[in-house]
């Protein structure tokens, strides 16, 4: 392998990391695949922080030495992912909390209400104080006002509250639920029923993610992974050309490409799935392409311009501000059959990889899109909708 026993000896107790050249010697030397080497590695940990290392670029953390820091120390590798983790959904919680109460016309018509009955009230506490000498059917009148305008100001004050405590069974995003996509966004596939882990969920979370997984099983079961595999690497990984070698839908390939065991060397992709409004249903991001979590993302993106042309699949290049390039693939379906008056309900579908075995599919020409415009810096992208936050 051109390398010394002692310095194999520093990988082997993870005091060096393997990539590269060391790896691909290694492979070929024990006649394995890379990825059977790589096996033992969280990826999903090294994926995470991956992915909060390009978020906080600024503190310049060694991204090229971060399976080293996960094999030689992997509490703090966990810790850090956790702390990630938190921070990020709490953010993405405060955002969501923040465009619902600017733009939710629930809140708006309540905080109306009780604004109206605090005038109200105030008004008629200023009479009962100031005024001298009032009749008594006056005064009862008054008092009788009085309690019912605070009456109607406390049952409006109890809506807000039970309208924004959720107790954990619901979610600002809608239907998707946060157990669902912390369930897809740590896995690379889904497991057989027996070996599937305990999932702690609420009642408002049980259907959905059971619903997903009978949906991913019942894609396992029509494309078996290893032959898939095989078939896929032969047409180029090409979502419409395994459509017609299977006879299936194309959507059934998305998912299946997005579900792939991570000991097959199968491209990584990512995925994620939203309906008409925005609302992220499903995602499984990756460390070239974060996605949200509640909000809508970039309006670049063609998982939203598929809602103009469904059932048509659309291929792009995404490159972020950080310079990475994903290839992607999206297309909209319709929910049912709809009816004589409205339209059929439409859910959209993205799955995107940096893989270079992908990428060499990709048009030339890159759209330059971003997360969210919120982090977005650039400043003069007509598809703008908010202030960049760190300008």
């Amino acid at each position: 392998m051109g390398i010394s026993a002692s310095y194999l000896n520093l990988i082997e107790h993870n005091r060096r990391g393997i990539a590269g050249r060391t790896l691909l010697a290694i492979a070929r030397e024990l006649e394995l695949q890379p990825s059977e080497l790589t096996e033992g590695a969280d990826a999903s940990l090294i994926n995470a922080l991956t992915e909060t290392a390009k978020t906080h670029s600024s503190a310049q953390p060694e991204v090229d030495r971060i399976e080293e820091f996960v094999g030689r120390y992997p509490g703090w590798a966990k810790l850090l992912s956790e702390l990630s983790r938190v921070s990020r959904e709490q953010r993405e919680t405060l955002t969501a909390m923040t465009d619902q109460m600017a733009h939710d016309p629930f809140v708006s018509e309540t905080m109306h209400q009780i604004l109206s009955n605090i005038t109200a009230i105030r008004s008629t506490a200023s009479i009962l104080a100031t005024a001298g000498d009032i009749p008594a059917d006056m005064q009862a009148r008054f008092l009788a006002n009085l309690h019912g305008d605070s009456q109607r100001l406390s049952e409006t004050a109890q809506k807000m509250v039970d309208f924004f405590d959720h107790d954990g069974e619901t979610d600002p995003s809608g239907p998707a639920t946060a157990v669902a996509h912390d369930f897809w966004a740590s896995h690379d596939h889904v497991p057989p029923p027996d070996a599937q882990p305990a999932l702690k969920c609420g009642p408002h979370d049980a259907p959905v993610l059971h619903s997903t997984l009978e949906r991913y099983q019942s894609i396992q079961s029509a494309l078996p992974a290893e032959a898939f595999a095989s078939t896929a690497a032969k047409h180029g990984f090409d979502p419409l050309t395994l459509a017609q070698q299977y006879d299936t839908s194309v959507m059934a390939i998305l998912f299946r490409m997005a579900q792939m065991p991570p000991d097959m060397g199968f491209p990584v992709f990512g995925l994620i799935e939203v309906d008409m409004s925005g609302a992220v249903l499903m995602r499984k991001p990756t460390p070239e392409l974060a996605l949200p979590l509640y909000s809508s993302a970039c309006p670049l993106w063609p998982i939203y311009r598929a809602f103009a042309q469904p059932g048509q699949v659309l291929r792009a290049t995404l490159e972020m501000p950080s310079g990475d390039r994903v290839l992607t693939y999206a297309l909209s379906e319709p929910l049912g059959n709809g009816g004589y008056d409205l339209p059929a309900l439409l859910r959209s579908t993205m799955i995107f990889s940096a893989d270079h075995r992908v990428m060499s599919q990709a048009p030339a020409a890159p759209v330059l899109a971003g997360l969210h415009c919120s982090v977005c810096p650039r400043k003069h992208c007509d598809a703008r909708r908010v202030d960049y936050i760190l300008a």
